[in-house]
């Protein structure tokens, strides 16, 4: 259950962090994304990021076991 928690802290945090950067840095590149569109870019970011998280300790579990 601890870890469960740390991971929806940790995911949460980086969605948090992610769109707020994208409103800071995102206007030095002439683009004004919306909070809304900040958020959606990061859901979609984070979404990735834990498939890819995934497939990384699937691929990696495999090899322990062989």
């Amino acid at each position: 259950m601890r870890n469960l928690f740390e991971t929806f802290i940790d995911v949460g945090s980086g969605l948090v962090l992610a769109t707020l950067i994208q409103l800071l840095i995102f206007p030095f590149f002439d683009l004004h994304p919306t909070v809304w569109d900040s958020f959606n870019i990061a859901i979609i970011f984070t979404i990735i990021s834990m498939v890819r998280s995934f497939l990384w300790r699937t691929i990696f579990s495999r090899r322990r076991i062989k």
